[in-house]
């Protein structure tokens, strides 16, 4: 794999738009070239009695170029390390048992087990390597120190239990389908603190550790069986996860202007601000508070009218980052999804509905356009803005820099992103056909996203700003999910 990218700027006029044409102290040019290579061997043996008791065992036998010369905790092979996963599978057919042969309740009754290991080897080409990259000083192009290198880097293991139960009943109209399981990943990737003599940040090393503890429901069944048919299914999912072993036994990342706390004993990238209630009416009533700003040089700032009521959590004089508090999971309580299909004579419709529930999000793009601390337009909830003494309103006042910090993350950006969506709908009619030259003949209505069912105030409560997970439930403003309708005909010939 290659990337090679330049960027010039300030070149002396528009018409010289090459890279060379270019200011030389700004010009940047870098790229990658690379490859990584892997090698799997999987074994599997199956054995089933009586058709009732049912074993299952899986190995893998996993091998990356990315893992560092010194991992440990594999198999090593040929100056390889490579990482054995293996994992075991055990069903029992309850419902073929003699003692319920002769029950009417069930048709199908099967209790199942499972317990294994998954690697996980997306830890970065060359992390465990050392390497370099190109950069620009003083208009010379030349090569630095990119990484720390740690060459005992390897694999992310996760073991996952599994127990489950499946049932049908009313003649195979009623079936549930119930699942415990417990995930515990270890070695997990973290970046280690570095003094900052080194020049870098943070290593990234195997020295972290998740619960993850959840249940999920499957129930379907045919609800009418007459001369309208209709079937529906309900999936519900539930997860906690908590943070059972990281460096300094907390870690703290920002993201779009989020702090994000992911903290030993406590679940995942939690959002971490600060806490507030109301807005001071008068100046009178921000004195009487006896509180200042402690800005992060030292600096006290006084209290006025229409600054923000901060909780100050450790009682002393100041409204610093020692108040700092959780103040949103964006994990939910509990996901899933509604499905119905209804069929009458020749009409069929099929509709699927998704919802998530109890998920904390925060609205950065709300957040740039109440925050009145610069020259850009603002949202007309603005126009409530505290203007003078003993105004009682939920905005606070505009002053340019924001010397209060009124607009620093909090509480005011965090929102309910629970919802409920109509993901998708479908009508579609058989038409009767005599002519044997064609099978079948469909006329479909369809449609995608037709309506969502949400408090959140942004475009789309479902959205991911980025493939890390400390960017979950942070809107950056990213293209809503769109809504489409088709009408259609389909033939077969």
């Amino acid at each position: 794999m290659e990337t090679d990218y330049g960027l010039g700027f300030n070149s002396a006029t528009d018409d010289f738009v090459s890279v060379g044409n270019g200011q030389a102290a700004l010009r940047q040019i870098s790229g990658l070239n690379g490859s990584w290579r892997d090698l799997n061997v999987y074994a599997n043996a199956d054995y089933e009695f009586r058709n009732k008791y049912f074993v299952s065992f899986n190995t893998a036998l996993d091998g990356s170029s990315r893992f560092g010369k010194d991992a440990s905790g594999g198999l090593a092979l040929g100056g390889n390390t490579f990482a054995v996963l293996p994992s075991i599978a055990a069903g029992w057919l309850i419902s073929s048992e003699p003692f319920l042969a002769g029950s009417n309740l069930f048709e199908l009754l099967k209790l199942r087990a499972s317990y294994g290991l998954v690697g996980n080897d997306d830890i970065g080409n060359y992390t465990s390597k050392r390497y370099y990259v190109s950069q620009n000083f003083l208009g010379f192009q030349g090569l630095v120190r990119g990484n720390v290198a740690n060459t005992a880097l390897k694999w992310e293991t996760v073991r996952k239990m599994n127990l489950g139960l499946d049932a049908s009943f009313l003649k195979e109209r009623l079936n549930v389908s119930l699942d415990l399981f417990h995930h515990k990943t270890s070695d997990m990737i973290t970046q280690e603190p570095l003094a900052t003599i080194t020049g870098f940040d943070f290593v990234l090393a195997n020295n972290g550790e998740m619960e993850n503890k959840g249940i999920e429901l499957g129930i379907n069944g045919r609800i009418l069986n007459k001369s309208v048919k209709w079937d529906m299914g309900v999936n519900v999912s539930a997860y906690r996860n908590k943070i059972t072993r990281i460096p300094d036994d907390r870690l703290i990342t920002n993201y779009a202007g989020a702090t994000i706390l992911t903290q030993k004993g406590m679940a995942s990238n939690l959002f971490y601000g600060y806490k507030t209630n109301g807005i001071y009416a008068s100046d009178a009533e921000a004195s009487a508070s006896n509180l200042a700003v402690r800005r992060a040089d030292g600096t006290l700032i006084a209290l006025q009218g229409g600054d923000v009521r901060f909780v100050n959590t450790n009682n002393d004089a100041f409204i610093d980052e020692n108040d700092m508090q959780v103040i949103g999971n964006p994990n939910p309580d509990f996901t899933g999804m509604i499905s119905n299909m209804v069929s009458w004579k020749r009409f069929s419709m099929d509709a699927i509905l998704t919802f998530s529930v109890g998920n904390d999000v925060y609205n950065f793009m709300r957040r740039n356009l109440e925050s009145m601390n610069s020259f850009q337009n603002q949202s007309p909830r603005m126009i409530n803005r505290w203007r003078v003494d003993g105004q009682v309103t939920e905005v606070p006042r505009a002053v340019i820099g924001d010397p209060a910090a009124n607009s620093r993350f909090s509480d005011r950006w965090i929102e309910d992103g629970s919802y409920l969506r109509l993901r998708t709908l479908s009508v579609t009619y058989d038409v009767p056909l005599k002519a044997k030259a064609l099978k079948y003949a469909r006329v479909y209505l369809s449609g995608n996203n037709l309506f969502t069912i949400a408090k959140y105030l942004g475009y789309d409560p479902e959205f991911s700003a980025g493939e890390s997970v400390f960017t979950q439930g942070i809107d950056t403003g990213l293209e809503p999910q769109f809504r489409t309708i088709q009408l259609g005909v389909r033939v077969g010939l």
